[in-house]
């Protein structure tokens, strides 16, 4: 039976190709864009992480209650803890240490940048990871003298080595370091993002943990990310509870290093995302539900218009005895068809959506390698189009099938419409305008808040900037003196460029990274270690303020005086901001203060404050401004040279790479980046939102267009005879247009007041994702009832021409 329906809808809907494409088309519109932002979330948010039981994984942090909760709750711990959670936790089956940085890899014809993780030996393998060539370490080789070995990542042994099987047994050299190639990662294996907001760890290659110690303090740093597995049994609640109690044991053993530190854990599943990440992904399922909505909307008008004109044939069906059943289901069962069309049509336009925003490189989109359309997107989008079906198909169905079968066949032709249908299509518009209004409104509100964000600026110009990262390899660059030295010549060099205007090093980038120090003011009563007031710090060439256009507020600048002195003596000099100033010396003037800056756990020294400059964002407008202390001194083992040209800064970028390797052949100098790249970057995830919803505004909007359209048209076509019999009596055409558009305008009212209602009353998730704009913002919510009122009479000129060009005569005739 009901393959005979569908072969009875498939004839029918050939006799109305026009019908038949148009619904299609809007149905493909709706179910591809909702499918695409599905196979977002899904890969991203819902899907499983792909190792064995990835609910019973945690991360486990050192948490320093002074600090704000992200990043003080999700602390990197030192070695001499970790050993301390190892031995006395029993909430736990297995704990691993790791973590990445960028080694050097030399003995090649270009030298480059490595990815590098330092793993223990049963990371790996407590993550269900097995290696597809080779083996992994073991245990035995994460001991000093035994520790040089390594596993390469697929994509690295794929790039370097083309899965040249005879890899094995060979060697690479990272950081003058000579290490055995031992094995081979599986394909698309890479942690999780190890904290809300980070990036994926997806090292290139990977050698044991040991090879981290280089010496005694570096067993003390804050270096070590620890992922852990549940025990059998094991809740989060008791791991978080024996954490903290473990903490405060080692803190009573060793107050120097553990004191008014915590502990805290947190699953893998909620740290591959951030919550800003998954609203905003919700906010564009929401938009784009919206969005099938109106186009459900559409239909249903279509398909009401359709039933109208096929209300003889449906009365004369009924007459000859078919059942209304039977009609429904004949009906729905062309509705049904449809739906599966363009669900088959808006998976295809997934498909390529997702291409297209997959080459628009989001940020902070997880995984974006395994977002794709899989069998969960099908069952989706199935189940999307006969959701669909019952919104655009059932009422109509049932509406058509309802007909008084005495007054249709008493009537010309079958045609017409009754007052109830009438209400039925102006409903539905004012649901589209509403819905319309909604996306718009959404649409014009984070529009507003990208504009404040890029209005705002970081506090400094990055035009004619550019940056180039240094790593000095540590046997090569064994102390202090030699890493100043290649500094002061690379800076000596740089300046003498042509076209360089100014240029300076710096170790923690603007825009890119930033590192926390504790400190006290010398002369106050100490506060508790865990009440210890927080800045950024940053050691850089004196011409660092000079580079970004900084003002002096008070005080002095830095000098090369002041580096020399620092370099000789960890007592130095420093600059601090203002909002340093405002936050921790709001009533006094803060120059010549002293600092005891560093944590319990280093060699405290001291700071005279000789100067206070003008603000800037260190992460980005949208974090605000941060404290900040500023110190010569050149001693770095990493940092960035930034450079301020006169023309446009990609032209200097060989320049700048043949400067590095004039000095040293054997370091990586990556390709150059501007300043304007990192600020774009802190950006992208805002302009991509805007873009996304922008565009599923328009399309709403337009959809809402062709509904009013479409509406419209077939009332005048179904009022002619109504039309003439108002003009033969004396109604002027004018008279004529004013009715129409007065019964027009009354569901247009009612879409706009449903829309304003409905944007108020969702305004609170939007919150999160504006910069300063209210998600109430009147002016917005303003423009955007006034964009569809501006749009609507492009959808009301051609029904309203019509109705005013009817001839009564002719009009009266046809009747």
């Amino acid at each position: 039976m009901l393959l005979h329906d569908l072969f009875a809808a498939l004839r029918m809907l050939r006799r109305s190709p026009g019908y038949a494409v148009t619904c299609i088309a809007v149905l493909a519109l709706g179910i591809g864009a909702n499918a695409a932002i599905f196979s977002v979330i899904y890969s991203v948010i819902l899907k499983p992480l792909p190792y064995p039981d990835p609910s019973r994984l945690v991360m486990v942090w050192e948490r320093f209650p002074n600090m704000p909760d992200q990043p003080g709750s999700r602390l990197q711990s030192t070695h001499y803890t970790y050993q301390g959670w190892q031995r006395q936790n029993t909430v736990f089956s297995d704990m691993a240490a790791f973590r990445d940085m960028s080694l050097n890899e030399t003995g090649v014809e270009r030298p480059d940048h490595v990815d590098t993780g330092f793993a223990s030996a049963n990371l790996l393998p407590m993550l269900g990871v097995r290696a597809r060539l080779g083996r992994l370490f073991t245990s035995g080789e994460e001991r000093p003298g035994s520790d040089h070995v390594a596993q390469l990542s697929d994509a690295f042994f794929e790039s370097h080595y083309h899965r040249d099987p005879g890899v094995l047994g060979r060697s690479i050299t990272l950081d003058g370091v000579s290490y055995t190639i031992i094995g081979v990662l599986p394909p698309r294996f890479h942690l999780p993002a190890v904290a809300q907001g980070m990036d994926q760890m997806k090292p290139d290659v990977w050698v044991p943990l040991s090879r981290l110690w280089k010496s005694a303090e570096d067993e003390t740093e804050h270096q070590l990310y620890v992922a852990a597995r549940l025990a059998p049994g094991a809740t989060l609640a008791q791991a978080r509870t024996q954490m903290d109690g473990i903490e405060q044991r080692l803190a009573e053993l060793n107050p120097s290093y553990n004191k008014g530190w915590t502990a805290s854990v947190y699953p893998f599943e909620v740290e591959d995302t951030s919550p800003t990440l998954h609203r905003a992904l919700y906010v564009l399922l929401a938009a784009v539900a919206m969005l099938l909505l109106i186009a459900c909307a559409n239909l249903a008008n279509l398909t009401l218009a359709r039933a109208t004109l096929r209300t003889r044939e449906i009365t004369i069906r009924l007459a000859l005895g078919a059942t209304r059943a039977r009609v429904i289901r004949q009906l729905v069962s062309e509705s049904l068809l449809v739906s599966l069309a363009g669900a088959g049509v808006g998976l295809m336009l997934a498909y390529w959506s997702i291409q297209g925003m997959l080459a628009l490189k989001p940020p902070d989109i997880q995984r974006p390698e395994l977002i794709d359309i899989n069998w969960t997107v099908f069952a989706f989008a199935a189940a999307l189009s006969l959701l669909t079906t019952l919104l655009f198909g059932l009422a109509p169905s049932i509406a058509a099938s309802s007909a008084d079968l005495n007054a249709t066949l008493k009537s010309a032709g079958g045609r017409g419409g009754s007052a109830a249908r009438l209400r039925s299509r102006q409903f539905l518009i004012a649901i589209e305008v509403a819905l319309a209004l909604m996306l718009v409104s959404g649409a014009g509100l984070m529009l507003r808040s990208f504009y404040q964000l890029v209005s705002v600026g970081v506090g400094f110009d990055t035009e004619h900037l550019l940056t180039l990262e240094v790593d000095l390899p540590q046997q090569r660059y064994p102390n202090g003196e030699v890493q100043s030295r290649f500094f002061h010549n690379l800076l000596d060099r740089t300046r003498a460029l042509p076209g360089v205007a100014m240029a300076t090093v710096v170790d923690n980038l603007p825009l890119h990274q930033i590192r926390l120090t504790s400190f006290k003011f010398v002369g106050r009563p100490a506060p508790p270690v865990d009440a210890l007031p927080l800045a950024d710090v940053a050691y850089l060439d004196p011409q660092f303020f000079r580079v970004l256009g900084l003002r002096l507020i008070a005080g002095r600048f830095l000098t090369d005086a002041d580096m020399a002195q620092t370099e000789k003596e960890q007592d130095s000099v420093a600059v601090v901001n203002e909002t340093f100033v405002r936050k921790f010396s709001p009533n006094e003037n803060p120059v010549g203060k002293q600092l005891l800056s560093g944590s319990t756990r280093t060699r405290q020294y001291t700071t005279e404050i000789v100067g206070v400059v003008s603000d800037f964002t260190p992460v980005g407008a949208e974090n605000g401004k941060r404290p900040q202390i500023f110190s010569s001194n050149l001693k770095l083992n990493q940092a960035t040279l930034l450079v301020r040209t006169r023309g446009a800064p990609e032209a200097f970028g060989k320049a700048l790479q043949s400067t590095v390797w004039s000095l040293d052949r054997n370091l990586p100098a990556d390709k150059p980046l501007t300043m304007d790249y990192y600020s774009n970057d802190i950006l992208a995830q805002r302009k991509f939102n805007t873009l996304l919803i922008g565009i599923f505004a328009a399309l709403a909007l337009l959809l809402a267009m062709f509904g009013i359209y479409g509406v419209l048209s077939n009332l005048v076509t179904s009022r002619v005879r109504e039309i003439g019999i108002r003009m033969a009596i004396g109604a002027s055409p004018a008279e004529i247009g004013r009715l129409i558009l007065r019964q027009s305008l009354i569901p247009l009212g009612i879409g706009l007041a449903i829309g304003l209602a409905g944007t108020f009353a969702l305004s609170r998730f939007l919150e999160a994702l504006l910069f300063q704009v209210q998600a109430h913002d009147p002016l917005t919510l303003a423009a955007s009832a006034i964009a569809i009122l501006v749009i609507s009479p492009v959808a009301l000129y051609v029904p309203l021409r019509r109705a005013t060009a009817v001839d009564c005569t002719v009009a009266l005739r046809e009747e």
